[in-house]
């Protein structure tokens, strides 16, 4: 690969050096020399490539294909100028798609910094087109509608550019491949704009050192795929914290306004109306800062169940802890009341032989051994039951069941059948058992007391045990 990525670089080199010394002719073959041969480099990094990986590479080696014909017809058939210039810009639309799914792939750990580098560059690309690009076409009576399509492309562009730009700026090692595809970019937007301030044209009389910035971005897109660099772009980047402070919240502010300050200064200063910018910098903007608040809300909703289940929950098991236990009993137990029919099943369960496992084994063993229980005794309950961690090396089940018989019998029998099977720890077979008090409810009796109660039960069924032993 670093073979031929020397060779398609020094290739590029040259063939740029030459461009501007060659005849008009000459010139269109050699721009399309340089875009066709992007396409078997790009094929050849599709057969290196997974399958889920695929997909900005094939984008981009649409692209390249599409505008490698646009270049077909300008050096064969220049009476072709409208055709050449709709293939140009499909493959532009193709070229920044690819670039999109590439920042994706890259940036999926890093969205919120993408988003507030691709809101400012869209901001700056407005003013660029404002103060040069704008007043030019205004000059050039060039027509709305290509107006509009070199705005949207500059915007679009310098968005996608800012975004690689900052992936490049947060990884964490030299990606020698993602620098090319930015220059590309780079040199695409530079040579666009210079087209529309000079000619107002994108495939013909275009001046040979445009055309010379257009071979070193076609070289840059075909040696991107050739660098063994390439490799690690499939992988997802580092993701930086994301921490929106007051600083960014300014800079977004600026962001959003900036494209409708410069329409009403125009208007305040009676120059020509930019409609344009107005309409299609909204376009790209607010949907840009309306995904930032999206993501910023589900992030604080994500933190505060993250919170709510911290609070509520055993960090080791994951079953619901001593506190929400004592609020779902507490619950069950104001429903019983007000059905006026007795229904809550409480289970104490506290495990034999825990100290010895820990003692011989470790603590790490003994983790492993809760989190095993709590897993089968758990997968044995009913919609509505609760197992909980009290503390320890204890468990406690809750029922809600009119026949309170039958759900205590059916809770003892499963936890004793689960526990039956021995546990692996490390590749050690360890067998569990446990103590099981259960009590039911007549209907007065509160939350502590039922706990109570069930402790109780629990102690004398471990006597029981010690004097079978």
């Amino acid at each position: 690969m670093l073979r031929a990525f020397r060779w398609f670089l020094g290739a590029t080199v040259l063939m740029a050096v030459a461009h501007p010394l060659l005849p008009p002719g000459g010139r269109a073959v050699n721009l399309l020399l340089i875009s066709a041969a992007t396409v078997p480099a790009l094929v050849s990094l599709l057969r290196r490539l997974g399958r889920g990986e695929r997909l900005p590479w094939w984008l981009l080696t649409a692209a390249m294909s599409v505008m490698t014909a646009g270049n077909v017809l300008t050096a064969a058939a220049p009476g072709h100028r409208m055709a050449a210039e709709l293939l140009v810009t499909v493959g532009h639309a193709a070229l920044l798609a690819a670039a999109v799914a590439l920042v994706l792939r890259r940036g999926r750990g890093d969205i919120g910094g993408l988003l507030d580098v691709s809101l400012a560059a869209v901001a700056m690309g407005g003013l660029l087109w404002t103060a040069l690009v704008f007043p030019r076409l205004t000059q050039l009576g060039a027509p709305t509608g290509e107006q509009a399509a070199l705005l949207v492309t500059m915007l679009v562009l310098v968005g996608v550019l800012g975004a690689l730009v900052r992936i490049r700026t947060v990884s964490d090692r030299r990606l020698p491949a993602l620098n090319l595809l930015m220059w590309a970019l780079l040199l695409g937007l530079v040579g666009n704009v210079a087209l529309g301030v000079t000619t107002g044209a994108m495939t013909s009389a275009r001046p040979g050192w445009i055309e010379t910035l257009l071979v070193v971005a076609y070289g840059c897109v075909g040696a991107a795929p050739l660098h063994p660099s390439v490799l690690e772009l499939q992988r997802p980047g580092p993701a930086p914290a994301d921490r929106l402070d007051r600083g960014r919240l300014a800079f977004l502010g600026v962001a959003l306004a900036v494209n409708p300050l410069v329409a009403g200064v125009r208007e305040i200063l009676a120059l020509p109306a930019d409609g344009l910018l107005l309409a299609f910098g909204s376009l790209l903007i607010v949907p840009l800062v309306m995904v930032r608040i999206g993501r910023l809300a589900a992030e604080r909703h994500h933190a505060e169940a993250a919170l709510r289940h911290q609070a509520t929950h055993d960090p080791l098991t994951g079953l619901p802890n001593r506190a929400e236990l004592n609020a779902r009993l507490e619950a069950a137990v104001a429903r019983e009341r007000g059905a006026g029919r007795p229904a809550v099943v409480l289970l104490f369960c506290d495990l034999d032989g825990f100290k010895a496992v820990n003692d011989g084994l470790g603590h790490a063993a003994g983790d492993q051994l809760l989190i095993g229980i709590a897993r089968r005794i758990r997968a044995g309950l009913r919609a509505g039951e609760t197992l909980a961690r009290y503390g320890g090396d204890e468990f406690l089940v809750l029922c809600e069941e009119e026949a309170q018989q039958e759900a205590a019998a059916r809770l003892v029998a499963h936890i004793e059948q689960v526990l039956a099977e021995p546990f692996d720890l490390g590749g050690r077979p360890v067998r569990a058992g446990a103590s099981v008090g259960a009590v039911l409810s007549d209907g007065t009796l509160g939350p502590e007391e039922l706990i109570t109660r069930a402790d109780q039960e629990m102690y004398r069924e471990k006597q029981r045990h010690h004097a079978t032993a």
